[in-house]
């Protein structure tokens, strides 16, 4: 089987983990780093991986007329070329969305670069046969204060979803091309700890899983904060809406919480049954959706809370389907997937960059560091 992983474009500011361990990483979907949240100019990187050669991947990228064949959201693709340059325009079906103009630049064999056609807004893959794999390093940037057309259709429908929409926007680019998932899944060893680690050590690391029914989202960040700290931002309920715009109102029971969730010109409420346990110092808090306008089934999210040396380890998996209590969120994600990326995304993330405190805590190796009252706050 021929692998292909979209790797970092690597820039001066961030280390990468080995190809081996991203291929690991990418074996269900997709791999992103955020690292900084809520900030312009934006720049994230996104890792996946194909069964494809990377002949054939170049060869869709370029053929920009076929592209409705390969994006669900897009109408209708033209382009021209000149030399290594093609320019296009494309008209996605997305209400009241705006036609989209580009160009591909050929910077050197196998490394091309997206260009906005209105703004500095850019992307780059990189294409590199590596034995029987493929390796491609792909990065998004976008100019401050200037979204590129595609993220600038999400920000119309809801201004907060920056940092979501450009990944949900660079996640449907990657995914016309490559599809992660395709294929067994690759075993894991100790090369995807290791770049857990490494990842979550420079921003917000997030792993997309879409084996199962609907993607699922592992986000990761490892700060330098308390853990009681820490622990009380996620049990502090009422102090959502004060600290995430995503979060319309909340109340916490004790065993159970209240939430209006809102975005994209819709809101969902409902009550989350809450469960915490304490093993070995690791604290996890999960919620799952029991009632109003979730029910049972509709998945879960749940905070895992590990003391390190100088810090808390603090993972988020998000699987709560938020979408499905809304009419109209709901008709939107049949319409745009993109949109339904967005607005997962846009809560997962809300969640882990606005409610957790704290700068990234950088180190090779964590140390595990035991407190002699990890929950020592109180409500």
């Amino acid at each position: 089987m021929v692998i292909l992983s979209l790797v970092l474009a690597i820039s001066a500011a961030v280390t990468p983990p080995s190809p081996r361990a991203i291929n690991e990483l990418a074996s269900d979907g997709e791999v992103l780093l955020l690292p900084r949240h809520n900030r312009q100019p934006f720049e994230g990187w996104l890792f996946t991986r194909s069964t494809d050669t990377c002949d054939v991947i170049e060869a869709r990228m370029l053929d920009v007329p076929n592209w409705p064949k390969y994006f669900s959201n897009i109408d209708e693709a033209k382009a021209t070329r000149v030399g290594d340059v093609i320019t296009y325009e494309l008209d996605l079906k997305v209400a009241l969305a705006p036609a989209i103009p580009g160009r591909i630049r050929r910077i050197s064999a196998r490394e091309l670069r997206f260009e906005d056609g209105e703004t500095k807004a850019y992307s780059v893959y990189h294409l590199e046969d590596a034995g029987s794999g493929c390796l491609v390093r792909y990065q998004i940037v976008e100019e401050r204060g200037k979204s590129s057309g595609w993220v600038a259709v999400i920000k119309n429908l809801e201004a907060s979803s920056g940092d979501a929409g450009n990944f949900a926007a660079g996640i449907s680019s990657a995914r016309g091309f490559a599809k992660g998932e395709k294929g067994p899944p690759t075993a894991r060893s100790g090369a995807s700890q290791e770049a857990r680690q490494l990842l979550s050590g420079q921003g917000t690391m997030v792993e997309i899983n879409r084996r199962g029914p609907r993607a699922t989202y592992t986000l990761r960040r490892r700060v330098t904060a308390p853990f009681s700290d820490v622990a009380w931002a996620i049990r502090n309920k009422k102090g959502y809406a004060e600290k995430t715009s995503v979060v319309k109102s909340s109340e916490d029971h004790g065993t159970s919480a209240d939430y209006t969730i809102g975005g994209f010109g819709g809101r969902v409420s409902f009550t989350n049954s809450v469960k915490e346990t304490t093993t070995n110092g690791v604290l996890v808090i999960e919620e799952r959706p029991s009632g109003g306008d979730l029910g049972p089934g509709n998945g879960l999210w749940r905070w895992t809370l590990s003391p390190v040396e100088g810090g808390v380890d603090v993972e988020l998996f998000f699987s709560a389907d938020i979408i499905a209590g809304s009419r109209l969120m709901s008709m939107m994600a049949r319409q745009d997937p993109i949109a339904r990326e967005s607005f997962m995304l846009h809560v997962a993330m809300a969640f882990m960059g606005d409610i957790i405190g704290g700068n990234s805590l950088s180190a090779s190796v964590m140390h595990i560091a035991r407190e002699s009252s990890p929950h020592s706050a109180t409500k």
